[in-house]
């Protein structure tokens, strides 16, 4: 996984995250969303991780009409281990700006 940081941003505008070593990520709260009209585009997002070794898999997939935001929250969190890496994936009818977010605690591993 490679994130490049844009000049003038700061930051990678990328929804990706891998969970350090020693500590156990929950993720209790999801958040999508995309700028066009609703009748103009149909939006999917996918929700992706790799165990340490492993292959991405989904872990959540999510449908909307563009315009709408989709906020999911998990009262059990979704539990990734250390070097799991996460990202949000965006498939869009048409050109799109999309947005996606998520809420991560977490917690140190036992020793």
């Amino acid at each position: 996984i490679a994130a490049k940081i844009i000049e003038d941003n700061g930051q990678t505008l990328m929804s990706v995250y891998t969970v350090p070593a020693g500590k156990t990520a929950y993720l209790i709260k999801l958040q999508v969303g995309s700028d066009k009209a609703s009748t103009n585009s149909a939006m999917k997002y996918n929700l992706m991780a790799k165990e340490f070794g492993g292959t991405f898999r989904i872990k959540g997939q999510f449908h909307s009409a563009g315009g709408q935001n989709i906020i999911t929250e998990y009262p059990i969190p979704l539990v990734f281990p250390e070097k799991t890496d996460i990202r949000i994936d965006v498939t869009a009818a048409q050109q799109a700006t999309c947005s996606a977010m998520f809420d991560i605690i977490l917690v140190d591993n036992p020793q």
